[in-house]
């Protein structure tokens, strides 16, 4: 491989000694010096970039708290020597930093065109701006405490078939600050913060979301968002024996079922299979017997089955009987 090499640079060294080679080399050398000029020449000429710049404000104390932090980025227009723009055409945007010391007027900053367009001169070195969106800021902050407000969640959530959500929504915080503009007020109807509405279905596993937080128009909230989780847990099918407890009997009349207990079969969560001891009962309702029909079987029905239970059946819709008069 070397000597390929050596070989290769041998006969590049051979051509370049020869006439043809001498004119070649020559051209190559003006075509790149013609390059250079052009190019210097090129970039001490005006040109026109449009940028976006970020926005930051900075020096703001700790005893004041940001309403409305303004636009993201502005969008501006300007002029330069194309030896100071060059940066940018690489996508080297500077940011427009606003110092809260400086514009801080009656709880507000705020920040005329020409203030602006001073601004962006002195972080991109133009010679002028032509344009910029928005071509004013006025950005609200306040000094006061904020107003603690508990958190809550709108959610609407269902877990899966073979699953069962485990309480209420965990939240990482219960407790929000809501700021305002001084001389403003919280409305008399918000008592509360609440989530972004949640709406999750068929949920089969333990699920965290980070949602927004929605307050009064116009006022900060810190934190302005928080996790919500929804512990869900697998659900585990139990049984437990319950005597067949007959209803509506006649006094002079015993209704005797057999079997005299039945399986009752449900579905609890997982943490809750050793402890779950649920009341319910299964009746015989002597007034469902059809005495003319030839059934010799009463129907049964499950009676004050707790909400938290699911899939709730009985081993046997009905049961043989028997009628003794008394």
């Amino acid at each position: 491989m070397k000597k390929s090499f050596q070989q290769v640079i041998h006969r590049v060294r051979a051509s370049l000694r020869t006439p043809r080679g001498r004119d070649i080399l020559t051209f190559v050398i003006f075509v790149s010096i013609s390059a250079i000029l052009w190019s210097v020449l090129s970039l001490n000429e005006e040109e026109q970039y449009d940028l976006r710049m970020p926005l930051k404000i900075t020096h703001v104390p700790d005893s004041a708290t940001i309403i409305n932090p303004g636009p993201e980025a502005l969008s501006v227009s300007v002029r330069g020597r194309g030896t100071q723009m060059f940066k940018f055409a690489l996508g080297s945007n500077p940011s427009l930093n606003i110092d809260f010391r400086a514009y801080r007027s009656g709880n507000y900053l705020h920040l005329s065109n020409s203030e602006l367009k001073a601004l962006i001169r002195q972080s991109t070195g133009a010679t002028s701006v032509s344009a910029i969106y928005p071509d004013s800021i006025s950005i609200p902050y306040t000094t006061n405490p904020g107003v603690a407000m508990p958190v809550v969640a709108d959610y609407k959530v269902t877990a899966a078939s073979q699953a069962s959500l485990n309480g209420r929504p965990k939240l990482s915080t219960d407790t929000a600050k809501v700021y305002v503009v001084p001389g403003q007020r919280i409305p008399d109807n918000f008592e509360s913060v609440v989530t972004e509405p949640i709406r999750l279905s068929k949920l089969d596993k333990t699920t965290t979301r980070r949602v927004r937080l929605i307050g009064p128009s116009g006022a900060r909230i810190i934190p302005d968002s928080v996790d919500i989780t929804f512990d869900v847990e697998p659900l585990i099918m139990k049984n437990r024996k319950i005597v067949i407890e007959p209803i509506n009997v006649p006094a002079d009349i015993k209704l005797i079922t057999f079997p005299a207990q039945i399986d009752v079969y449900y579905m609890v969560p997982m943490s809750a299979y050793t402890t779950s001891d649920p009341h319910f009962r299964v009746v015989a309702d002597y007034r469902r017997i059809n005495l003319l029909g030839g059934s010799k079987k009463v129907k049964l029905r499950l009676s004050d089955v707790p909400d938290n239970l699911q899939n709730v059946r009985l081993s046997a819709d009905s049961a043989e009987y028997i009628i003794e008069r008394l």
